[in-house]
């Protein structure tokens, strides 16, 4: 033990009262981090940005997110429907895509892509990753809605 120790205990103590990290954190992420072993054969698309928009004058939030991957382009628009639901809007390009699946946690969700778009009406609050089958399989890293 060094005499360093029992002041990086009390700093421990004093961010665990003040600032605990969520309840959920360790599961999700050890989730997540199971789910990307399991997907090798899966094209990972690249973040290329995210950006949070205010809807009307009571604000609100819509995110878009985008995603890349050499030719293949993914736009994404989630809608807060309420405080524990959202909806998904996406656009995809280059990919030859003709179904998106979509996974948070055990469950999934699958839409048709027709004409490069897809929507998800109604999802729960959370980490989520969409697959997509076509031409080239891709997929999303796992991200927060």
């Amino acid at each position: 033990m060094t005499e360093r120790d029992p002041i990086f205990t009390n700093l421990r103590a004093m961010y665990e009262v003040l600032d605990p990290p969520p309840a959920h954190l360790a599961d999700a992420m050890i989730a997540a981090i199971a789910a990307e072993s399991l997907d090798a054969d899966y094209e990972l698309l690249s973040l290329l940005g995210r950006s949070t928009e205010l809807v009307g004058t009571r604000g609100s939030g819509v995110i878009t997110i985008e995603f890349s991957h050499d030719e293949a382009s993914i736009l994404l628009r989630v809608a807060e429907v309420d405080e524990t639901t959202r909806r998904v809007d996406g656009w995809v390009t280059g990919t030859g895509a003709s179904e998106a699946r979509l996974t948070s946690g055990d469950q999934t969700w699958t839409a048709d892509v027709i004409d490069g778009r897809f929507e998800f009406e109604s999802l729960p609050a959370g980490l989520i990753r969409i697959y997509f089958s076509g031409d080239t399989e891709l997929a999303t890293p796992t991200f927060e809605i």
